[in-house]
């Protein structure tokens, strides 16, 4: 009896080490979870958006939606970037608020002033997530292949500003370079010429008005830098130092700088090799004026390349830009050949 009582209390235990699995051997590495490699398209590529450049000086409002039409354009051919479709009908103030809208991630504007038969644009470069102007830059256009010229550069400041090198852009399936025949290169800019024709198509031509004089700028050129204020919007500061541009620009021979920093400290720079120029800068603020109306304030610096103080002015008025032009008035009328 009781060895047949030890034989049950053993087979149990022989059952259960029969179903116990044979160990790996020593060594055999466990299989590992391997995690799944993020795509590389959810990064994607930036997002640009160009609106229609302001036209001052009486030049048409198509030549600055053409330049618009043709940068967006020769962006989009030579890949890289997404472009969205120009807007029309956006104010200046609401471009930042309009780019955020569409996600975009920078967005170019500018303007073009007419200067004899070809017209001086200035061309400036948003990024979106802070409202800063990353780059700026201006040219004597009078052709479609010169504002395609320059759009290739916004596309490579956009590219150097997000990171993407060239061996990172995949190739346009088919990038087409600037055509004089296809665009109506040869025609200069004055009135409805073939800039608006390029974009908008042929009309019958309007009857040609006379060309002003141009006048006789001192041949010391002028650097623009951004205007800064505190309490201002980046649209606001972008306006200001379009009107700044454009105030020196209709007496002296001016430029945008692609230099970041305070005049005073990168006046050097900014002149770069070319040491017969000046730099100006300015801070646009306000104080409350007669009547509980706010006074605008513009006060203004302009330096040698050597970061010497030329001159100083204050200019006041009810608008920015009235502050402005009355500060660049005053330093014109003391310094007629910027010196």
């Amino acid at each position: 009896m009781p060895r047949r009582l030890g034989l049950l209390l053993i087979l149990p235990l022989l059952a259960c080490l029969a179903v116990v699995p044979t160990p790996a051997p020593f060594g055999t590495p466990l299989p590992l979870l391997t995690p799944k490699p993020l795509p590389t398209s959810i990064l994607g590529a930036p997002t640009v958006v160009v609106f229609p450049f302001d036209v001052r000086g009486g030049l048409d409002p198509k030549v600055g939606a053409a330049i618009a039409q043709i940068t967006a354009s020769q962006i989009k051919a030579s890949g890289g970037l997404n472009v969205l479709a120009v807007p029309k009908g956006v104010a200046r103030k609401d471009f930042l608020k309009t780019a955020r809208a569409d996600h975009a991630d920078y967005y170019i504007s500018g303007y073009a002033t007419p200067v004899g038969n070809e017209a001086a644009v200035v061309e400036q470069l948003v990024a979106v997530n802070s409202g800063i102007i990353i780059y700026s830059q201006t040219a004597q256009i009078a052709t479609v292949a010169d504002v395609a010229s320059q759009s290739l550069i916004e596309r490579e400041a956009i590219l150097a500003h997000a990171g993407i090198g060239k061996q990172q852009v995949a190739p346009s399936a088919a990038t087409p370079q600037p055509s004089a025949a296809a665009h109506g290169a040869s025609v200069n800019i004055r009135g409805l010429s073939g800039l608006v024709d390029s974009v908008f198509g042929h009309h019958p031509a309007a009857a040609p008005k006379p060309s002003p004089t141009p006048i006789a700028k001192p041949s010391r050129g002028i650097i623009v830098t951004p205007v800064v204020g505190a309490h201002l919007s980046a649209a606001d500061l972008s306006s200001a130092t379009a009107v700044l541009f454009e105030a020196l620009n209709a007496t002296f021979k001016a430029q945008m700088t692609a230099v970041a920093g305070s005049p005073a400290q990168k006046a050097s720079a900014m002149c770069g090799s070319d040491r017969d120029m000046t730099v100006a800068g300015g801070t646009l603020s306000s104080v409350p004026g007669p009547h509980h109306r706010t006074l605008a304030v513009f006060s203004f610096d302009v330096y040698t390349c050597f970061g010497a103080v030329l001159d100083h002015t204050v200019g006041k008025g009810a608008t920015g830009a009235q502050a402005i032009r009355a500060a660049v008035k005053a330093y014109a009328d003391a310094h007629p050949q910027n010196s």
